[in-house]
């Protein structure tokens, strides 16, 4: 780490000297990033007998005094001198304490903190993840290297979830280790790939050592191991590390694994923002190699889940989406609700109510739920917690066909499915009519899907009306039992086919299902929380229901807005500003307008 104490070239240099004295006096008094720092220790070597020595022998008094015994040496700080400042005297990043053999390790005077990039792939699960290994990195002194520059770390939160995911990851590593004559990043990889296929991620990134997975072989999570990486990585350097996380299975009282928070939350350039609550996963559908690379299920504690939420909404975040790789099974040992010791516990439905609770929050969205975890207890959660959480679910569909769905090994039917929608849409449709908005995935092609199964997955669609569809080609996965039915495999052009067929059934111009569903906004009134500008000078965000808005508006990125709706096409829904949804910003704008 470095302390800086500048002054301009213009001061004279006594005053600089004054400047620097107090600076690291006042380092010594202060606890460096929430006391996780000891006392530094600081030492100055002269070059020369300038005319400001006499100020040097006063500042090395100071630092004398504020030096640790030599049974306990402190971790090394640095003054960092700032150009043009008088050559005659430079910092020395070595203890008090060490032998003249390292007095030769100086602190270059341009010297500055390193720097990262974390380039993320997949899903929200994974963007959650990559804003805790930015706040574990800025927590040691890292700071973000601009997009147009090579950092001194590059990260690849990676994906692979499907072959074309792995592919997409593969690449994003080969880009992040290109170097160019002035700096050759260090690049880690992380994440799913890792855990996939270990040999081939570490021959990307330079050794195993570089390729850090989900498995779970030492009791640490992904994100813990990197901490240890990073760690030994600033000790190469020269730098102090923070201490190490502590190897430890951490349970909670009622034997429940632990997800740990390494570093505080840190401002994203989003209004939206997510947080993981859960990780892992045990169901083992057969198409899918998540439970193979995240396999120990972990929950976050509530009490941390809040903290980390209200900071979040302290940093300017309106929106917070809890996510997790199998977000029903928060609070529960085990993904299959058959095996859960407490299975009419609903840990999901109290944390919502604590979540809703924090002042300032806009809004609550959950990220993906499976069709069985949406019970009474939450459905109840969530309707008393309105308009906070807002009234949209992501539920995963796969397959509107009961045999497919056996193969799956999914863990409802499809009268289940449908079951459930129903509830939802009475539970949340509101007092004039509108209804919930449901988005969904589904996957086309696996294996043994006939043409009467897709009949019936097009069936359940429809009568489901849903707002979007993530519509996916099988993509057989090494490992995976639906791998090995290849017998069974559809043909490649009838896959294409039935894909694209689901695709316009969505976004269909005239009657596609994203248009039925928009078209009942017309002249209503929406909340939308402003995101972005588009490229015709519209502000842009999404309403309480997920639909995308366009807003002729001045106003700022992460204002919430009420917007009564007034187009809707095949491609676009926009309206007009009503009102400020915050009072305080509604009085801004009537004052600004009498100026």
């Amino acid at each position: 780490m470095a302390l800086t104490a500048y002054a301009p070239i213009s001061i004279p240099h006594a005053l600089c000297w004054l400047a620097m004295r107090s600076a690291v006096l006042a380092h010594a008094e202060t606890p460096h990033r929430g006391a996780l720092y000891r006392r530094s220790v600081i030492s100055i070597q002269s070059y020369t007998d300038g005319p400001f020595w006499s100020q040097s022998m006063a500042l090395r008094q100071d630092l004398r005094a504020m030096s640790p015994s030599p049974a306990e040496p402190g971790p090394i700080a640095s003054v960092r001198i700032p150009l043009g400042f008088p050559r005659d005297f430079i910092a020395s990043s070595v203890p008090a304490t060490a032998a003249p053999a390292r007095m030769r390790r100086f602190v270059q005077l341009t010297r500055s903190n390193p720097t990262y990039h974390v380039r993320t792939l997949g899903c929200r699960v994974n963007h959650a993840e990559s804003r805790e290994i930015e706040g574990l990195l800025q927590a040691r002194g890292f700071e973000p290297a601009p997009a147009s520059q090579i950092a001194d770390m590059e990260i690849v939160h990676t994906c692979a979830v499907t072959t074309q995911a792995a592919a997409k990851s593969r690449h994003a590593i080969r880009r992040a280790s290109r170097g160019d004559e002035t700096r050759t990043p260090t690049v880690l990889v992380t994440g799913c790939l890792v855990s996939a296929d270990p040999q081939q991620a570490a021959s990307l990134c330079g050794g195993e050592e570089n390729a850090i997975s989900h498995r779970d072989h030492d009791h640490r999570t992904m994100i813990e191991r990197l901490a240890v990486r990073v760690d030994r990585w600033l000790v190469d350097r020269g730098d102090t590390p923070l201490p190490a996380p502590p190897i430890a299975d951490q349970r909670s009282e009622d034997g429940l694994r632990i997800l740990p928070v390494l570093a505080p939350p840190i401002p994203g350039r989003h209004a939206r923002a997510e947080v993981r609550i859960q990780d892992g996963c045990d169901a083992h559908c057969t198409f899918c190699i998540i439970p193979s690379l995240r396999p120990t299920l972990r929950s976050k504690p509530p009490e941390l889940v809040v903290e980390e939420v209200r900071r979040l909404v302290e940093l300017g975040h309106r929106e917070i989406v809890l996510t997790g790789i199998f977000l029903g099974a928060y609070g529960h040992e085990t993904a299959l609700r058959r095996k859960q010791r407490h299975p009419q516990s609903e840990p999901l439905a109290d944390l919502l109510d604590a979540v809703a609770a924090v002042d300032g929050l806009a809004r609550v969205r959950l990220s993906s739920m499976e069709p069985g975890d949406v019970t009474e207890p939450l459905l109840d959660a969530m309707i008393a917690n309105r308009p906070v959480v807002v009234p949209h679910l992501h539920l995963p569909l796969q397959s509107g066909s009961n045999a497919m769905l056996h193969r799956m090994n999914r863990q409802y039917r499809v009268e289940d499915y449908q079951d459930m929608i129903q509830k939802v849409n009475e539970a949340f449709t509101d007092e004039v009519g509108l209804p919930p908005a449901i988005t969904t995935d589904i996957i086309c092609g696996f294996p043994g899907e006939t043409e009467d199964d897709f009949a019936r997955t097009v069936e359940v669609a429809e009568a489901s009306a849903f707002l979007h569809m993530h519509v996916f080609p099988f993509s057989p996965r090494s490992g995976t039992a639906a791998a090995r039915w290849t017998d069974r495999f559809v043909p490649d052009a009838v896959v294409r086919r039935r894909v694209r067929h689901l695709i316009d059934l969505e976004e269909d111009p005239i009657d596609g299902l994203s248009m039925r569903w928009r078209r009942q906004l017309l002249g209503r009134s929406v909340r939308v929380l402003l995101e972005s500008e588009d490229e015709d000078g519209f502000m842009t965000g999404r309403c309480d229901h997920y639909a995308r808005v366009h807003v002729p508006t001045r106003r700022r990125r992460h204002e919430t807005v009420h917007v009564r709706i007034t187009h809707v096409s095949s491609n676009r829904t926009s309206g007009r500003v009503l009102e400020l949804d915050h009072p305080l910003k509604v009085l801004e704008t009537k004052m600004e307008a009498t100026r």
